[in-house]
């Protein structure tokens, strides 16, 4: 059994004592010496954990200081019955936040096309439903058509991308032939006629999926969306895309959330896109 206990809280404390540095060198101690499956608990008075695999990539779900604005935006987005859609969820550790803010009352669908990171997802979803939340897994990928299409399988399994002429991936390591639905059609099958809080994370392929979803736009039927940006394309297309339905935008520079488009920013990692207004301080 991997000691979390003992070994979470000394890690923190290495990395607050060194101000962050060494954290790559200390994850792949921690996965060379505990070669095994490991647990981080997400939320404790909801008895909402996730199992991670032994892979120093995921050290940051291990310690929870994995992106820790988004995990808290959707922590303070997401309330009590509400519905939460994570497309691209890896192995689940947003899920698991959205899991814990909406409630039992409330449902997490979690959509990821790639065959490992799906083993742990489903295990993942399993485990917060055994503690009474309603999540459910989907080995799919949202896109603008539903089909199929290639994914690429990188060394790094929070890297796969589908194959993409705006994405250009290297330490590519194999290909996976996957199926693709809209979330137009695919949240008509799921009986949704509203999402509180979407939440993409597909690198690169966002556009794709926000066009496969253009009924739920035009509905208003999407309350808040957050999602990665990391190139000038993106940004271009998201900002458009804004306009066109009337989007409002909050843009996270690695630092703070800023009322304003992506384009106006040099460096921008996520934005959040919603119906009305909000205030950056909501998200903290």
């Amino acid at each position: 059994m991997y000691p979390d206990k003992f070994l979470l809280p000394l890690y923190r404390n290495i990395l607050h004592l060194s101000l962050g540095r060494g954290e790559q060198t200390l994850a792949k101690i921690d996965a060379l010496i505990f070669n095994l499956q490991r647990k981080t608990v997400i939320h404790c008075n909801k008895n909402i954990s996730i199992l991670l695999p032994p892979d120093p990539h995921f050290f940051r779900y291990l310690i929870k200081s994995h992106e820790q604005h988004v995990s808290n935006a959707i922590s303070n987005l997401a309330k009590d019955g509400d519905v939460v859609v994570d497309v691209g969820a890896n192995i689940g550790y947003f899920s698991a936040y959205a899991a814990a803010a909406v409630g039992k009352f409330g449902q997490v669908f979690c959509l990821e096309p790639e065959a490992k990171n799906f083993e742990y997802l489903k295990a993942n979803c399993d485990l917060i439903q055994r503690s009474g939340f309603n999540c459910s897994a989907f080995q799919l990928a949202a896109s603008s058509v539903s089909g199929q299409a290639t994914l690429n399988i990188h060394r790094y399994s929070t890297y796969h991308a589908i194959e993409d002429e705006q994405h250009n991936l290297d330490k590519v390591e194999n290909k996976q032939l996957i199926k693709t639905v809209t979330l137009d059609e695919w949240s008509q099958s799921q009986a949704l006629t509203n999402i509180s809080l979407l939440k993409i994370d597909t690198e690169g392929h966002e556009p794709k999926v926000l066009e496969g979803a253009r009924q739920l736009f035009e509905a208003r039927a999407i309350d808040f969306v957050i999602l990665e940006c990391r190139s000038d394309y993106l940004a271009n297309f998201i900002d458009e895309f804004c306009k066109e339905f009337s989007l409002n935008q909050l843009v996270w520079d690695g630092q703070d959330w800023h009322q304003t488009t992506l384009q106006s920013l040099a460096y921008k990692t996520e934005c959040l896109l919603s119906k009305e207004p909000i205030s950056p301080t909501l998200l903290c």
